[in-house]
């Protein structure tokens, strides 16, 4: 049975995606190889769940649709830029989101929890909610790039979560191709 690369993401707005592309446009211009992250693709990485047989996803969408069954909508901030691992040797750019609430953190918590009794590994790194904006692919001039990038102004944007979605990525040498497998819509509560 084939497996299929995926991952558990929340959408962004077209107003982030437009602004993460203004920053891309300006940080262009530096002699750096950089893969940046196509605007439509932006999006909040929940958990990358990696090769999964096709027949197992449709219990993580079960999954999903019960965990969105008892989450009300709630909103995020959009923060300043950041680099993975450091500034001195940055490989991904990144802006940050702001949980407010703390909604977004008990979120993931839910997620790891539950997909952990059907045999996927739990995450051991911490969580950073963060939307990629670029993957660094040479070290030649990435320093100069991440104080740049990490000086940039990034508008702050609020926006509403509204649904859990379970993503398909496939590979290309043009760049990641995202397909949703399962929506889940989050329930406003009574």
């Amino acid at each position: 049975m084939a497996a299929i690369r995926s991952f558990i993401c929340i959408d962004v707005p077209g107003e982030v995606k437009a602004a993460i592309e203004r920053v891309q446009a300006k940080l262009r211009r530096l002699p750096v190889e950089v893969s940046w992250t196509r605007p439509a693709n932006v999006h909040l990485t929940l958990k990358f769940l990696g090769e999964v047989e096709e027949a197992r996803l449709g219990r993580v969408g079960e999954v999903l649709d019960a965990i969105a069954r008892d989450c009300a909508p709630f909103e995020l901030v959009t923060d300043r830029g950041g680099v993975f691992p450091t500034a001195d040797r940055p490989r991904v750019l990144w802006i940050g989101v702001r949980d407010e609430r703390g909604l977004l953190r008990a979120l993931v918590a839910q997620v790891e929890d539950a997909l952990a009794q059907y045999g996927f590994a739990r995450e051991l790194r911490p969580f950073t909610a963060h939307l990629t904006v670029g993957r660094v692919r040479s070290e030649r001039s990435a320093r100069e790039l991440a104080r740049l990038f990490l000086a940039e102004e990034f508008p702050s944007h609020r926006f509403r979560v509204t649904h859990l979605i379970l993503m398909r990525s496939d590979l290309r040498p043009d760049g990641a191709l995202y397909t949703p497998l399962h929506i889940a819509p989050l329930q406003e509560r009574s």
